[in-house]
């Protein structure tokens, strides 16, 4: 991936026409005259002083971002903003600095209790995926199970699904098993098919999850469970809620002095 340039990069087709049905304020727009950060003033207030924007490269940032589902929250946060355990931030930066874990399908599965950083930990690894051209997709496991049974009465939402859940190069599963009954058999059914196609495929999955490894053995069954151990790097997150000390109140803080985040 190392002639790979995001500044420079199109979206897929497909990605680019779903991107815009979503976001119609940006038909026909490029970085001339739309910028998700300085808003084409030429330069952006952060951390009480004026920088020059780059433009293009906030622009292609969004455009990839939102495209791999990932929501403008994430995209203006950085490795800088965990405070967390270090030595768990240092295990997530080495493995999203390694091209053979999205090479040779070596995913993550961290779990822990609500508010402990499992999703920003691994969409800040899936950005740096997507910064060097893999092909990447976030979704909650409910959006997969809902985009799965679209694709039920639509042959494109099926095509859809393939593309995103099963061909995706990187893919996070976020909130795995939430809201769903241990005997509820179709998540359980969806899980197992979609793991075993990417295993196979060599294609990692990056799982954050309120469930135990005991629980995904519970509710999804050992075999589901050995599969996801075996390709999957595990971390087991502890401590305060951070979502909502820290991160919430910072942001808010931001806007409030007219501050922006530019884009990570």
């Amino acid at each position: 991936m190392s002639s790979f340039n995001i500044k420079t990069a199109s979206l897929p087709a497909d990605d680019y026409a779903r991107l815009m049905e979503m976001f119609p304020k940006l038909v026909g727009k490029g970085f001339y005259d739309y910028c998700p950060t300085c808003k084409k003033a030429g330069t952006y207030r952060w951390q009480g002083r004026e920088w020059e924007c780059d433009c293009a490269m906030q622009f292609q940032l969004y455009l990839h971002y939102h495209a791999a589902g990932i929501g403008i929250r994430y995209q203006r946060l950085g490795w800088g903003d965990w405070k967390g355990d270090p030595d768990i931030l240092d295990a997530i930066q080495l493995y999203a600095a390694n091209d053979l874990n999205a090479e040779e399908g070596v995913g993550l599965f961290l779990y822990g209790p609500n508010g402990v950083g499992k999703t920003m930990l691994a969409t800040l690894a899936l950005k740096e995926f997507i910064k060097r051209g893999f092909s990447c997709y976030y979704c909650t496991f409910a959006d997969m199970i809902e985009a799965f049974t679209a694709g039920w009465k639509s042959d494109d939402d099926k095509r859809w699904f393939d593309r995103k859940f099963k061909q995706s190069q990187v893919l996070i599963l976020d909130d795995f098993g939430r809201h769903y009954s241990m005997t509820d058999r179709l998540p359980a059914s969806t899980f197992d098919s979609l793991l075993r196609t990417r295993v196979q495929a060599g294609r990692p999955t990056l799982f954050t999850a309120n469930m135990t490894p005991e629980d995904v053995s519970v509710g999804y069954g050992s075999a589901a469970l050995s599969l996801l151990r075996e390709q999957s790097l595990e971390e087991h997150l502890r401590g305060d809620d951070y979502r909502s000390n820290s991160v919430a109140g910072k942001l808010a803080a931001q806007l409030a002095i007219g501050e922006m985040r530019p884009i990570v």
